[in-house]
């Protein structure tokens, strides 16, 4: 519990260094899409990589046979919660594709390739967490990083579906 509070504290500095570095000069539009963002990324940060912890490189040397580089492998073996699993990869990156472009303009490949991109990031740092023998409970899996796109990609179809509604819920606030 302590590794997570501290965890969160460092989370906590690092949006202040960028609030006040970045985000005082910007309007406050910007500055709610951009927090609701971080808060986010916080959150996934808590369900896919806290507690933080610095690993020992080559502490596990069978972690490349802990690595899935077949798609869906888990549903085809039958793996019991594997299908929720991929849809709960799918629908944590939904909020991702949908504040992306409220902060900037963004079309739909840049959003797809922004959220390839944040899940392959993840995917690394637990490539490393295994390599490392931080976590066994933590490995690469190429799956999640399908689905992890596929919702990235459909939460910009929600915001292009919300769209009408954002500009007129925008025009209405005194940001």
């Amino acid at each position: 519990m302590a590794e997570l509070l501290l965890d969160f504290g460092l989370l906590a500095l690092a949006y202040a260094a960028v609030w006040a570095l970045r985000l005082r000069r910007r309007e406050q539009r910007y500055r709610v899409w951009f927090t609701l963002l971080w808060l986010y990324l916080c959150a996934v940060a808590c369900v896919t990589l806290m507690p933080f912890r610095l690993p020992i490189p080559g502490a596990n040397r069978l972690f490349l046979e802990e690595i899935n580089l077949e798609p869906f492998r888990d549903i085809k073996r039958g793996y019991l919660y594997a299908r929720s699993g991929v849809v709960l990869n799918c629908l944590m990156f939904l909020p991702f594709g949908f504040i992306l472009p409220c902060i900037r303009r963004r079309g739909p490949v840049r959003v797809t390739l922004a959220s390839l991109g944040l899940s392959l990031f993840i995917e690394g740092v637990q490539l490393l967490y295994c390599w490392g023998g931080v976590s066994n409970r933590r490995i690469f899996d190429v799956t999640d990083l399908i689905m992890n796109t596929l919702g990235g990609l459909l939460g910009y179809v929600l915001f292009l579906l919300a769209r009408p509604k954002l500009r007129a819920l925008d025009e209405k606030m005194t940001w």
